[in-house]
């Protein structure tokens, strides 16, 4: 199974935070809480200019999950 990569633009979200303001602590939050992407499945994030860059894990299977079906429609 490949690694799943997304650019997310931070605009596409509800954060109610600034770009300057975020830290990976309150996506991550966000992630879990809103999302419900389990976070153990993340490998890689980042906060970039505008959006953010997600890496998920390839140790598992989630392609039909509903998180992973609403992670691309927002990406």
């Amino acid at each position: 199974m490949k690694l799943r990569e997304f650019n997310i633009k931070t605009e596409n979200l509800e954060l109610g935070y600034a770009q300057s303001d975020l830290n990976l602590e309150m996506i991550e939050e966000y992630f879990s809480d809103e999302l419900d992407i389990p976070i153990e499945y993340i490998n890689k994030l980042e906060i970039l200019k505008d959006s953010l860059y997600v890496k998920l894990t390839d140790s598992v299977r989630y392609f039909n999950e509903d998180w992973y079906v609403n992670m691309q429609r927002i990406a």
